[in-house]
């Protein structure tokens, strides 16, 4: 049976089963030429990526999930009109982790995805706990303390997706006695929700609570603004991920995310 496929105006159009979901009010409000099509047990959207490109992303259980991503496609994988998929044009399949396999082999040949990562979405809406350091923790200057913080990333996150120069982005950090800079995290959003990235500490200051201090401080800043505060991590990150159900984080997707 072939989806209906809609225009997404508003995370108030998926209903409230699935606008009530933190990892869709976070992210449904940036989606740009967004198309959608659900069952009461998964929903997918397209989503355009720019550079004519576009984003498969899909929430749900597994099974369930599975069988809405093939109702946009024919049997021997042909997408359907309609549907805002274009085979070998993914930027991205973000699908719950599980729902890959499980969907029929021509699908996945036309999505034509090669890399993989499994990541977990954590979310926040209590404030944390108050952190050794926290009181400490400033916002940073991009005009002033940008060569600081791009020496900092470039030694220790190098690869992250969350570039200094994304919009809409707050940075904090906390700098030693000598007014090194020790630690920092960036925020994204700060109208429906806060996201956290690159959070990261010094090589020479690691084990000393600061990646806590900096994410509590920035957490309690980003409830206060809009009562809901999540970020990412690799599922594999199980240090990162104790200190973040320390700070009251809790799993709320498991994602794994395919690339061309």
């Amino acid at each position: 049976m072939t989806a209906t496929f809609r225009r997404l105006g508003s995370l108030a159009d998926l209903g409230d089963s699935w606008s009530s979901l933190p990892v869709l009010r976070a992210d449904v409000p940036r989606y740009r030429q967004a198309i959608w099509w659900a069952t009461p047990e998964a929903l997918a959207l397209s989503v355009d990526a720019g550079e004519s490109t576009r984003s498969l992303v899909g929430v749900g259980a597994p099974a369930g999930l599975a069988r809405v991503v093939a109702e946009a496609f024919t049997p021997d994988g042909v997408p359907h009109p309609g549907s805002g998929v274009s085979t070998g044009q993914m930027a991205v399949v973000s699908l719950t982790r599980g729902t890959w396999d499980l969907v029929p082999g021509p699908v996945r040949a036309s999505l034509g995805t090669t890399s993989v990562s499994h990541w977990d979405w954590m979310v926040c809406t209590r404030a944390p706990v108050h952190q050794t350091g926290e009181d400490d923790v400033i916002e940073l200057d991009l005009s002033r303390d940008l060569p600081e913080m791009t020496a900092l990333q470039e030694r220790v996150l190098p690869d992250t997706y969350t570039r200094l120069d994304k919009p809409g982005t707050r940075w904090f950090g906390w700098r030693d006695r000598g007014g090194r800079l020790g630690a920092m995290a960036a925020a994204s959003g700060w109208t429906d929700e806060v996201h956290l990235g690159s959070i990261l500490t010094h090589p020479d200051l690691r084990r000393r609570g600061l990646a806590s201090a900096v994410t509590a401080a920035v957490t309690r800043a980003g409830l206060a603004a809009t009562g809901q505060v999540s970020l990412g991590l690799y599922a594999s990150n199980v240090v990162a991920r104790r200190v973040y159900e320390r700070l009251g984080f809790t799993l709320a997707q498991e994602w794994e995310s395919r690339r061309p």
